[in-house]
């Protein structure tokens, strides 16, 4: 079994250093926050600091600036846990099972396109197609009930970042840590939510949940348990327990520090400024795949258009829309990824496989701990349902 599991991590291996893997994972996981911020006054400005950030890697010299990419990291990854937790919080079941078929086979097909016509190794291509189609739902169910399928991508690319040796560490290991970060986040979630009521102040509401998620994710460091799980299970006890008792009265007020402008000009800082420090050059052969994976995701949103209907009203400005931010995901994210990457294909596995047990786990094993505690458990897409 042992040599199995050995055959599986060399097997679509890219040769690399982990240390280009973590920056090329911090730049997608930048590009990817800043595609899906929601801020109410800043979102226009999304398209023109991602191309600030392209144009000055493409036209500057390089500027060799000593950074400490574990700090970048730590600053970055809370508040996307914290948004996946609460995108987490309001999900519900699928409302048409074939859209799990269409989510699949779009993303192997963007894959496919990306390994075959741009020439990424297996892993990358995967990594990519997931978060171009996860993007894509994500827009498609910005104003209905959420589902998993909006979710996956940024869950996984954070498991990936900060477990960016998974395919080398001991499983059992791993999942011992996992264990044990989901009890910690659990018990610093309640706590949260018991702070939070003693300050009643509802001007520091953002800030005091801005700062949890930090204090969530440098405790499970500390403590040496999975900081990743800890910030997902904090950030999710705090949504659901602050929603059940009436804390939030709707899905869009429970807080979410990835939406607040603070965090749009941290990452969007961060983005120029590791765009300006980089130097990079549009590879031709890239090009191809991007133009195939555009392709395919419109043929994909026609096909939903047919399966799953919604509203008529401004479709092709929407596909627009969608297909710019999937341009920009893509064209950026290639142009950042580092030669000397190492990813292996079953590390992108792994991830995915994280992503799904992490959010089926938190979703299902929340409601016998309320029950324990006496508090009765309600989800806003149940809610709505009801």
């Amino acid at each position: 079994m042992n040599n199995f599991f050995d055959f599986l991590r060399s097997f679509a291996q890219a040769p690399g250093s982990l240390l280009e893997t973590e920056h090329g994972l911090v730049m997608l996981l930048l590009l990817y926050g800043l595609l899906t911020y929601r801020g109410k006054t800043l979102t226009r400005w999304v398209p023109a600091v991602i191309i600030l950030g392209i144009a000055l890697s493409l036209f500057t010299p390089v500027h060799e600036i000593p950074l400490f990419w574990p700090v970048i990291t730590a600053l970055i990854v809370p508040p996307f846990l914290w948004q996946g937790a609460v995108a987490i919080t309001n999900s519900g079941r699928l409302r048409n099972r074939v859209s799990l078929l269409v989510w699949g086979s779009v993303m192997a097909l963007v894959s496919f396109s990306l390994v075959q016509f741009s020439h990424l190794p297996l892993s990358n291509g995967l990594l990519f197609g997931v978060l171009v189609v996860t993007l894509v739902w994500y827009l498609r169910e910005l104003d209905i009930d959420r589902s998993f399928l909006s979710t996956l991508g940024i869950v996984a690319l954070v498991v990936l970042l900060a477990e960016v040796d998974l395919a080398v560490v001991s499983m059992r290991f791993w999942l011992s840590n996992l264990v044990s970060g989901l009890a910690v986040g659990i018990i610093l979630g309640f706590l949260g939510i018991t702070l939070y009521r003693k300050i009643k102040v509802q001007s520091w509401k953002q800030i005091f949940f801005f700062a949890w998620a930090y204090i969530a994710y440098l405790i499970g460091l500390g403590l040496g348990t999975s900081a990743i799980a800890t910030t997902l299970a904090a950030g999710l006890v705090m949504a659901t327990y602050g929603y059940s008792i009436g804390l939030w009265y709707s899905a869009k007020s429970i807080p979410v520090p990835a939406d607040e402008p603070f965090f749009f000009y941290l990452a969007s800082g961060l983005w120029v400024l590791l765009g300006w420090q980089a130097h990079t050059q549009v590879n031709p052969s890239n090009l191809g795949g991007i133009v195939g994976g555009l392709v395919v995701i419109t043929l994909g949103i026609i096909l939903v258009w047919r399966i799953s209907p919604r509203s008529t009203e401004n479709r092709w400005r929407s596909l627009l829309k969608k297909e710019t931010r999937v341009l920009l995901l893509l064209f950026g994210g290639l142009l950042f990824w580092p030669r000397e990457a190492f990813l292996s294909t079953v590390s992108v596995d792994i991830s995915l496989a994280a992503a799904v047990g992490l959010i089926l786990l938190l979703r299902y094993a929340l409601r016998p701990i309320f029950d324990l505690a006496g508090i009765q458990l309600s989800w806003p897409s149940e809610s709505k349902q009801q």
